[in-house]
């Protein structure tokens, strides 16, 4: 056997276990033996049987498994929930999941499956790369997708075709977030020198340092900014800060993952930085700073409010972290689609098979339309198909028991 297909039999084992999961079916088509085929588990049966369906998209092998399984325990949750309390207009909701390797093509290959068939709508995925890949397909195929935390700009917006019609998400985006984080660096701590220090060559890094740039530097205001650049993988980050350290910041902003900002929090301290450090949402982790603390204060910012009533009913069972924003933004995609198949009235067998495509492109308007008090907050959107939502400010503190975060506050609309 081929080192390559020798690698994807284990991925193969490994998916087809996912499938005992709380709530999962058998695996109709379970896609690895040949490592240029997706990794795709889909559901068993999908024949008609009155429900409405919704099909569940997310990675659970490779490197978003870990958030795409707790995506897919706030979707599953939220299905349960609405069913308890007595469906949709007469129909019970029914949970489809296509579980996936952590690669484009494996996502995109479950959306035209869960389209073909015959999914109202989708949920999915958790990260901006794989949301992409299944946006195509429900584009094409008239089906909405919501997103639970994909941040990318051109998931709603194509710069070829311009607006994206079937595809929202349910949280803000790289360019709200920039924007937020700059003001806030500007008008909450007073900053008239940062320095960006971002990862080039990541889309999120470059769209995050671009937007926080626009935003924030204005020198006849006084606030001047310098940009430093370091590469994938790098991490040994002294050259770069050294060259920060010269600059003199108020603030560094850094808008790179938990392992990156880990990283250059301990190796600033050698070289004499003193500054606060800001970050984003890809600061989320309890690994985050377990290194040592950064020379000053430090501030990132979440997707969503923390709610312990969610958590307490997600329920963790044998995972250490939260769910965070993940699980309870994939919980209120699902809400806003009840919300909106509710809107439309009962729905006829006849809707939801050879009228199949009106009735999807109903829901996609009535999702369009929503104004809904969901667990995190309102929820509205706005022309692109984005949120209307701002962020939660989190501090970060050295504690003698470790680092303890904080929630200060919400920046943005609520």
């Amino acid at each position: 056997m081929a080192p390559r297909a020798k690698a994807a039999l284990p991925a193969a084992i490994a998916l087809a276990g996912l499938a005992c999961l709380r709530g999962g079916t058998e695996p109709r088509r379970a896609l690895a033996a040949d490592p240029r085929e997706p990794v795709v588990l889909a559901p068993t049966a999908v024949a008609a049987d009155g429900t409405l369906t919704i099909a569940a998209v997310f990675p659970t092998i490779g490197r978003y498994a870990a958030s795409g399984l707790q995506s897919l325990q706030g979707a599953r949750l939220a299905v349960e929930e609405r069913n308890r309390a007595g469906g949709v207009n007469g129909r019970r909701l029914r949970l489809l999941e296509y579980r996936t390797g952590s690669y484009f093509v494996d996502v995109q290959h479950a959306a035209a499956l869960a389209a073909k068939d015959g999914v109202l709508a989708i949920v999915g995925a958790n990260s901006s790369e794989l949301s992409r890949a299944i946006a195509e397909v429900a584009e094409a195929s008239g089906v909405p997708q919501i997103s639970n935390v994909s941040t990318a700009g051109d998931l709603t917006w194509d710069p070829q075709t311009g607006r994206r019609r079937f595809v929202f998400r349910m949280c803000a985006s790289d360019e709200v977030m920039g924007r937020l984080l700059a003001d806030f660096a500007k008008d909450g701590l007073g900053a008239r020198r940062v320095a960006v220090l971002y990862e080039v060559g990541r889309k999120y890094s470059q769209q995050l340092a671009r937007t926080f740039r626009s935003r924030y530097e204005d020198v006849r205001a006084g606030r001047v900014l310098e940009e430093f650049f370091y590469l994938a993988l790098e991490t040994d980050f002294l050259p770069q800060l050294r060259r920060v350290r010269e600059f003199d910041p108020d603030v560094v902003f850094l808008p790179g993952s938990f392992t990156d900002a880990t990283l250059v929090a301990a190796q600033a301290r050698t070289v004499g930085l003193d500054a606060t450090f800001l970050g984003g949402d890809a600061w989320s982790s309890p690994l985050l700073f377990q290194r040592g603390a950064p020379p000053g204060p430090a501030y990132y910012v979440e997707l969503c409010p923390r709610s312990p009533e969610f958590e307490e009913r997600y329920g963790r069972g044998e995972e250490a972290d939260a769910p965070g924003c993940r699980a309870v933004l994939a919980y209120d995609a699902v809400e806003v689609i009840a919300a909106g198949l509710r809107t439309l009235g009962p729905l006829s067998a006849e809707a939801l098979e050879s009228g199949r495509d009106e009735t999807r492109t109903r829901l996609r308007d009535a999702i369009a339309r929503t104004d809904l008090r969901a667990t995190t907050g309102r929820v509205r959107f706005d022309a692109h198909g984005d949120r209307i939502q701002g962020v939660a400010l989190q501090a970060v503190e050295a504690t003698p028991e470790g680092m303890r975060v904080r929630p200060r506050g919400w920046l943005g609309e609520r």
